[in-house]
């Protein structure tokens, strides 16, 4: 299979060597069953951090996007670098880059590709490009809740849902600012629905879980494109 990985930015604010080996266990896992793999980064507080400095001071809305792309490409070349002998050794900066790269073989790993677009975009991009049979979004929560499970104790988990219902459950609480993109901005949805492209939305404390969701064991949320 073809597997693509969005790990949230918040996946490094932990600065969690345990979180990393397991990661890296899993990719190898995933290699030595004859999948192919590719993984999109996040820019998570690093990227909000430059981002409030900057837009406290003035500095507009591209200029911001752009200190978020190096941030998720900084957790890019961290990923890169810890899976060396897996990985291809140079970060992607555009889609063309990203498509040459794939055709090496290695697991390629990359941030953000132009302001406007969030790494969720990217991944969804990356997937179409690639004809993935699943992009699995990594993130601090289970999966998909009817409302903020951050903001309610009452939240439901979602198993199963189309793009229309995400949609709908994201509406209110989805920015377009930079460094406030959550799960999948409207951008991302459209590439899934016309590409057909099947996400599972899952906890990146259940990485480890990725061979068992892929063999169809019911872990997170799974969205279908309309």
């Amino acid at each position: 299979m073809k597997l693509v990985l969005k790990i949230s930015g918040k996946f490094f604010d932990e600065e969690s060597s345990e979180n990393l080996i397991v990661l890296k266990d899993t990719i190898q896992r995933l290699i030595n069953e004859g999948h192919k793999v590719a993984i999109v980064s996040g820019g998570g507080a690093t990227a909000r951090k430059y981002i409030k400095m900057g837009r406290e001071l003035g500095v507009n809305e591209a200029h911001l996007d752009l200190l978020g792309i190096w941030a998720s490409r900084l957790n890019a070349y961290l990923l890169t670098f810890i899976l060396s002998g897996l990985t291809y050794m140079k970060v992607p900066e555009n889609l063309e880059e990203f498509i040459e790269k794939w055709e090496s073989g290695k697991v390629i790993v990359t941030g953000g590709f132009q302001p406007g677009q969030s790494t969720a975009t990217v991944a969804a991009l990356v997937s179409e490009a690639i004809g993935a049979d699943y992009l699995i979004l990594a993130t601090n929560v289970d999966g998909v809740y009817d409302k903020d499970p951050r903001y309610y104790s009452d939240a439901k988990l979602i198993p199963k849902l189309d793009t229309e219902t995400l949609k709908k459950v994201l509406e209110n609480s989805q920015s377009v600012k930079a460094g406030t993109y959550e799960l999948l901005d409207p951008l991302a949805i459209k590439i899934i629905e016309r590409s057909k492209i099947k996400v599972i939305v899952m906890n990146y404390k259940k990485l480890d879980k990725i061979l068992d969701i892929i063999r169809g064991k019911e872990i997170g949320s799974v969205i279908q494109p309309m």
